[in-house]
């Protein structure tokens, strides 16, 4: 007796499995490091089974990367919506990012620190998932600025390039505290820190708040 085909969900549910998996794995060894054979090995199924679902390594990963910003937004979402003020929205997107990193490591280093590769569009579904990707990155991009143009008075009347410049300083050190708190990079001052803590979150945000409307300050 043939077997039954999958349904979409039952395909939509092992697809995000073999990311899951992949996910991780590429965040341990490295993108040219993963091996299709033992991803396969792993989740207990034929390396060419893995390649019914994604026709290649490249496809894998610009996949996983829509994926961990789509799963980024619910979360950044679900934690804006109680906010009580503009910061208390800043303090909530720098400690849902950490958050987000510690849960799902893989996802976060490929999103934001994807291999230096442009993956080949292999078939349709590649290429509205590069679109899906760029349109997602774009978004959240432009909510982390909405917010800091939100909180910070007078940088609405900034030009576009220093909102730019300002919201780049503002993701990238809170990257950088991700970065550290994710490799251990500086061990002895995160000794015994198992995650960073709401109090350093709140005051590494201020420190960034302050340096930004003294910026803007200077600017007038």
């Amino acid at each position: 007796m043939p077997k039954k085909p999958f349904s979409p969900e039952e395909i939509a549910c092992q697809r995000e499995r073999i990311m899951d998996s992949a996910a991780g794995v590429m965040a341990d060894v490295g993108f040219h490091y993963l091996s299709m054979r033992k991803l396969a090995a792993e989740l207990g199924m034929t390396a060419s089974n893995i390649y019914n679902y994604f026709p290649s390594k490249e496809s894998l990963l610009l996949h996983i990367r829509r994926r961990g910003f789509e799963m980024l937004f619910h979360d950044t979402n679900l934690a804006l919506m109680d906010s009580t003020s503009s910061l208390d929205s800043l303090h909530r997107l720098a400690r849902q990012l950490i958050c987000f990193a510690r849960d799902y490591a893989g996802y976060y280093q490929l999103m934001f620190q994807p291999p230096r590769i442009r993956p080949g569009l292999a078939d349709e579904d590649d290429g509205l998932a590069a679109m899906q990707l760029d349109r997602l990155l774009e978004e959240w991009q432009r909510h982390a600025q909405m917010l800091l143009t939100d909180a910070i008075d007078g940088l609405a009347e900034q030009s576009d390039v220093e909102r730019q410049r300002i919201t780049l300083y503002f993701l990238t050190a809170i990257h950088g505290l991700v970065d550290c708190y994710q490799y251990q990079a500086l061990p002895q001052l995160l000794e015994g820190v198992e995650l960073i803590p709401e109090d350093m979150v709140r005051t590494h945000t201020d420190w960034l708040v302050e340096a930004v409307k003294k910026r803007v300050v200077d600017l007038v």
